[in-house]
């Protein structure tokens, strides 16, 4: 084992700050456990980055970048994926929830 995650979960954001905390929440509630929560804020104005790195502050498993610049949605996801360390790469946008067995489901077929 090489203690890196077999599934980078990549969460781009922009000025989410009424939707991030329960699309973070549905990332943490997964019955899956071998993944990374990325969070790239693309220069968010308002308090997303506040509480993606209030929940980075409880969970090891999340990593948050701010961009110096903004860099457009395509230029902030592929910052996304050049970050990530897993083997797996599953976008998860900020103002989605995903379902409790998604991670799980994906990587048996991706196995």
């Amino acid at each position: 084992m090489n203690g890196l995650p077999l599934v980078s979960v990549l969460l781009t954001a922009y000025n989410r700050e009424a939707y991030i905390g329960a699309s973070i929440e549905s990332v943490l509630g997964q019955t899956f456990g071998d993944y990374e929560l990325l969070i790239t804020d693309n220069c968010s104005a308002d308090a997303t980055v506040d509480i993606a790195r209030e929940f980075a502050r409880c969970d090891r498993r999340i990593r948050v970048v701010v961009n110096e610049t903004n860099l457009g949605q395509f230029g902030n996801r592929n910052r996304a994926a050049r970050l990530a360390r897993g083997e797996f790469l599953k976008y998860h946008d900020s103002d989605d929830i995903m379902y409790p067995h998604c991670l799980e489901t994906m990587v048996g077929m991706l196995r």
